[in-house]
């Protein structure tokens, strides 16, 4: 059974501040969960609703009491919230770990291209790709003031596999990775890290309840399941990637796109 109370050592984050986006369910609640177990003195919840977010703020003040959270409700795909979402974080001490969910608003879900529209796509752009550059160009100050810091991204194995119904949201995921790559090679004098963490179909998140909803996507994804030779990954199973990804014990590790996928395929 998984235990995240055992997963990594109490100081390996001592005197760090997180911010995860789209933290109140799903992979973010549980990256922000075990961010808190590692020992961050502060972690920042973020999402929508601030009646969600307090609701997961209580729930891990209950499971992690020896770590501090505050909520912030903002739409990071949206530019003026964005920014009062990193101005949050400038008043509490400045970020030293970023994470972002990325979330298509608006979209319409996984479909065949010709069945989408511009609308679609813009959305889609925007969500999963344009809203990582708008939040980590605000993280990036706040780090480079600290003298440091770590930026994970969550993406998906859409990024890296082909797969019909994903050729929009495929496309701005592997913008989303390569961006990473890139901004790793380029942040690193500033003694920041970029990574990707690409998770396929997991279970205890709304993309899962929403894919496996019916139709297209839940036909589509039930074949990937079945190729889950590790068993299908839970949210509870891919948070702990980025948890590494932001620690001193991935200190030499930058620009990299890691797949957490239960064996569905070696992207």
């Amino acid at each position: 059974m998984f235990n995240a109370d055992y997963m990594f050592d109490r100081n390996l984050l001592k005197g760090k501040i997180a911010l995860v986006t789209g933290s109140t369910a799903g992979i973010g609640a549980r990256t922000a969960e075990q961010l808190a177990r590692a020992g961050c003195d502060l972690v920042i919840l973020n999402g929508r609703s601030e009646t969600s977010g307090l609701e997961m703020k209580a729930e891990l003040e209950a499971l992690v009491p020896y770590s501090r959270f505050v909520f912030c409700a903002a739409n990071y795909n949206r530019i003026e919230e964005a920014e009062r979402l990193f101005d949050f974080a400038k008043s509490r001490g400045g970020v030293d770990i970023f994470v972002h969910t990325c979330m298509a608003e608006g979209a319409n879900g996984l479909r065949p291209f010709m069945e989408s529209t511009r609308k679609d796509w813009e959305a889609t752009i925007a969500g999963l790709f344009l809203s990582l550059l708008e939040c980590t160009h605000r993280a990036v100050p706040q780090m480079m003031a600290k003298g440091g810091g770590a930026i994970v991204s969550f993406a998906s194995d859409a990024a890296k596999v082909a797969t019909p119904g994903e050729a929009v949201n495929g496309g701005a995921l592997a913008a989303n990775v390569m961006f990473c790559r890139a901004a790793g090679l380029e942040l690193a004098r500033h003694n920041i890290r970029v990574n990707a963490v690409t998770p396929s179909i997991t279970r205890g998140t709304k993309t899962y309840d929403k894919v496996m909803a019916g139709g297209f996507s839940k036909k589509l994804f039930e074949k990937a399941e079945s190729r889950a030779r590790l068993g299908v990954a839970s949210a509870e199973n891919v948070a702990p990637m980025a948890v590494f990804l932001a620690s001193p014990l991935a200190s030499h590790i930058t620009g990299q796109v890691v797949s957490v996928n239960g064996g569905i395929s070696a992207a």
